[in-house]
Parts: structure tokens; sequence; C-alpha cells
């Protein structure tokens, strides 16, 4: 099971939140409360309740039976009774998106910008840089975040977050066809990974130990969360 959800933060009105604020956490309310910009105290909210809304639609458990932990290296996991099951969520720009599976997981959205390349000099693989820098002008930038995509994806399903070199794992992307080489005698073996494009400005990567995605993320709205939580 590899299921994936997206919901949008400008379709978050004050009165969602208030209704949603009910079926989080305390501690997911306190650091609500201590962002600046209102956009992400949003994108906070909904990056746990469409984690919530994914666990009790697709294995049917009530949304007071579900919480959250997270290990020594800071990766958030559920806690649910008798059963292994792996999420992971990010946002960017107008999207936050959820992964949930049977395996490790993880996930990455981000919106498109103008790129620094020098970034990726430093912290890409010499061979994603090579790549990267042969793509046609008008099409860099894009291939930038799908590569950024790709490895913020396998860290996050690693777990190791940022201790694991960036330039430690490489990837190619040909034709579509995604394949990982990696250094790290430690790392995750037997890794897939899928991207799509949610809109024209936001890419998505995943990873999972699972080969089986979706065709597509399913979008969720604040409604469709509200009448399953």
């Amino acid at each position: 099971m590899v299921n994936l959800y997206g919901t949008k933060v400008s379709a978050c009105t004050d009165d969602n939140i208030n209704l949603l604020k009910r079926f989080i956490s305390d501690e997911r309310k306190a650091r609500m409360e201590r962002f600046l910009f209102k956009e992400d105290s949003i994108r906070c909210l909904l990056g746990e309740v469409i984690a919530r809304y994914a666990v009790s639609k697709d294995l049917n458990y009530k949304n007071e039976d579900i919480g959250f932990k997270t290990d020594s290296y800071n990766k958030p996991y559920l806690v649910i009774a008798n059963q292994s099951v792996f999420y992971n969520i990010s946002h960017s720009g107008d999207w936050v998106v959820c992964i949930l599976s049977d395996k490790p997981c993880g996930i990455d959205v981000e919106f498109i910008k103008e790129a620094d390349f020098d970034i990726a000099k430093r912290f890409f693989s010499q061979n994603e840089y090579e790549s990267l820098m042969s793509q046609p002008a008008h099409y860099r930038t894009r291939y930038f975040f799908m590569l950024w995509t790709l490895k913020e994806s396998y860290i996050k399903t690693d777990g190791r977050g940022l201790s694991l070199p960036l330039d430690s794992f490489s990837f190619n992307i040909d034709s579509g066809r995604i394949s990982l080489s990696t250094k790290d005698t430690n790392n995750l073996s037997n890794c897939f990974f899928s991207q799509f494009e949610i809109d024209d400005d936001h890419v998505v990567s995943v990873c999972s130990k699972e080969d089986c995605f979706p065709d597509k993320i399913c979008l969720v709205t604040v409604q469709d969360i509200l009448n399953t939580l």
C-alpha cells in the first residue's frame, strides 16, 4: 500500500482553521502559534490533519486513536495499535502533501522558483550537477527541483536527515525512469521512486521501499477532512 494525498493551503479559511484545530494535538496547536506568518501556521495545521485523514480513510482508525511521536533523528512516526504504518508529509507554496505506506517512505514537494545552481554544485553529486547543467536553459530550473525533491524524499525515507550527505548518493533521470546510486554503506536498499506534477508550479517526489505507487496524488478538500475525522 502506497497512498498519496495533497491539499491546498489557499483553500483553508479562518472558519476552517478553527474547525480543523479540534482534531489536532495540543503540541501541534502550540507549534501553530509560534509561526510569524499565517500561511506557515496553516501548513503546520494541514500537515497533521492530512496525515490523520489518510490513516482514518485508508485504515479505518478513529482520529482519537491516532498519535504521533518522533525518533532519535526527530523523524515523526505514527502510533496506532498493533500495526506498522509509515507516513511522511511535506509542504511548500500552496500545497501540503502526505504519503502513507506499509514500509518506510518519504515525500517532498517544492514550489518551482528561481534556483541557485551554486547550491547544486556544492551539494549535488558530480554526475547530478553535470546532468543539470546539460539541460536546456528553459528546463534547467525545473530539473533542479526534480533532483532536489528526489534527494529530500530519499533522505526522509532513510530517516537520518542531513547526517546523510547530499552528495553521498546520486540520481539519474532518463525518460522518466529514476535510478539511484550511492556510496553510503548503511543506505536503504531497494527503494523505489516516482514524481508528480501536482500543478505547473510545483514538483512532488516520493520514495518508498514498496513499488506500487498510484497514478496520481489524491486531492483532498478541507470538507473531505472534516467529513472523515
